[in-house]
């Protein structure tokens, strides 16, 4: 296992920005720009290193002979913010690219997958449905889905978080289609399927953003997605995305870990 923290230059963000990387303990066995790698996206309010404090993802990335990377991205919602820095176009186009240079992970799309919790699970499924080119699966969990939703609810009596609101989404807040998922699920519906990406998405019966996620569940559900939907007792907290993250091993690397573990001596 090797594990790395510091940062790297973004051009796009025009600053330099922190990464995460964990990288499985028999990596230097899997061929040269072969390691699968998952992209792994944190929460609103939190960084980079939050999935290594407070799950096993180490332990999963192990087990399953994948990398995993984790950039921070403040409180942008993985959007190319209206005032603000293009987080969106550094997670999904340059952040991947720099890190097929330094760490040799895949650079293919059936190498190359998504997941986050909260905000990140929102941005998560954006960046999977916007770039099905690129990703060949994406999973949120307790994800904040439903972003006309989260529009609506603002007032001004959280002055703090409306402000945010609109340097992210534009003054009038309004949503662009590319920042909406419930039209990114039905226009990559129409790709052929080997261009769609596969997507999970996870929540607790008692999380309170369990509407956005049930909301979404009914959308996709007809589409012709390889779909997967998990909900269990759980509230917005780190021992449910624990979970979540083992079964989003599992959906985009199916039999994977047990074969590992059959091949070693």
């Amino acid at each position: 296992m090797a594990f790395f923290k510091g940062s790297i230059r973004s051009k796009i963000l025009g600053m330099d920005t922190s990464l995460t990387i964990v990288l499985p303990f028999d990596r230097a066995a899997v061929p040269e720009g072969e390691c699968p790698v998952v992209y792994l996206l944190h929460g609103h309010g939190e960084n980079a290193d939050v999935w290594t404090r407070m799950t096993s993802v180490e332990r999963y990335a192990n087990a399953y002979g994948v990398a995993l990377i984790m950039p921070e991205v403040q409180r942008s919602f993985y959007t190319d913010m209206a005032a603000g820095l293009a987080y969106f176009s550094y997670v999904s186009k340059e952040l991947p690219d720099l890190c097929e240079q330094l760490f040799s992970v895949s650079s293919r799309r059936e190498g190359r997958f998504v997941a986050g919790l909260s905000m990140g699970g929102y941005g998560a499924l954006k960046v999977g449905l916007r770039c099905p080119d690129r990703f060949a699966g994406c999973a949120g969990f307790s994800g904040c889905l439903d972003i006309e939703a989260l529009r609506a609810s603002l007032s001004e009596s959280d002055p703090g978080l409306l402000g945010e609101a609109k340097a992210i989404f534009g003054e009038d807040l309004v949503i662009k289609p590319e920042d909406n998922l419930f039209y990114l699920v039905e226009k990559t519906a129409l790709l052929p399927r080997d261009r769609r990406p596969k997507v999970m998405v996870t929540c607790g019966r008692e999380d309170f953003l369990y509407a956005h996620n049930t909301r979404f569940r009914d959308t996709i559900q007809p589409l012709p997605y390889e779909f997967r939907y998990r909900e269990w007792p759980g509230v917005h907290e780190w021992g449910f995305w624990d979970q979540s993250i083992q079964y989003a091993l599992e959906f985009f690397f199916p039999g994977r870990r047990e074969a590992l573990q059959q091949s070693k001596p």
